[in-house]
């Protein structure tokens, strides 16, 4: 544990900065991988495997997208919260996990993901860490990542112009 600012921006916290962090997902390049058993699980039907190092449960879902499609992988279950997956995208050195807990985080959280975005682009001590969230997150292409199911144009609009300027803001990060 390192003391830093937590993703909340809260200094002298606690936080984990990868060294002892676990394993949450584990996933294919360029889907040279796809059964359980190319992740060496053991399958345990169509949807699950379990690890035989500790009998954890793993579940089948489809990963980042690189650019060629999204990568086939597994995540521990049960799912982490949105605070320990960004967690793992800013501070894991397991690709596998920065880039499950990224997916994630883009299919289930991006609305959380949009106003975490938001602060540490404002904040000038939590540089660092917006650098990674726009590498990881490809934050320089101005794109709406968050929903648009059960929402305003409004709040489409709102949100759009949101995501635009924190890609402004990455662009000049560089």
């Amino acid at each position: 544990m390192d003391r830093k600012y937590d993703v909340h921006g809260e200094k002298n916290k606690p936080v984990n900065t990868g060294e002892a962090m676990g394993k949450y997902f584990v996933m294919s390049v360029r889907f040279n991988k796809c059964s359980a058993l190319d992740f060496r699980l053991i399958p345990k039907d169509s949807g699950t495997a379990i690890d035989p190092n500790d009998n954890s449960i793993w579940v089948k879902t489809e990963l980042y997208d690189f650019g060629w499609g999204k990568e086939n992988g597994f995540y521990k279950a049960p799912l982490p919260d949105f605070d320990t997956l960004l967690e793992l995208v800013l501070h894991s050195e397991d690709r596998d996990d920065m880039y499950g807990a990224a997916a994630i985080i883009l299919e289930k959280y991006a609305d959380e993901l949009l106003y975490r975005c938001e602060a540490m682009m404002n904040a000038p001590l939590r540089k660092k860490e917006f650098r990674r969230l726009a590498e990881v997150f490809r934050l320089e292409e101005p794109l709406t990542r968050c929903s648009v199911d059960q929402k305003t144009s409004e709040q489409i609009k709102s949100n759009h112009t949101r995501w635009k300027k924190i890609a402004q803001a990455a662009g000049k990060i560089r």
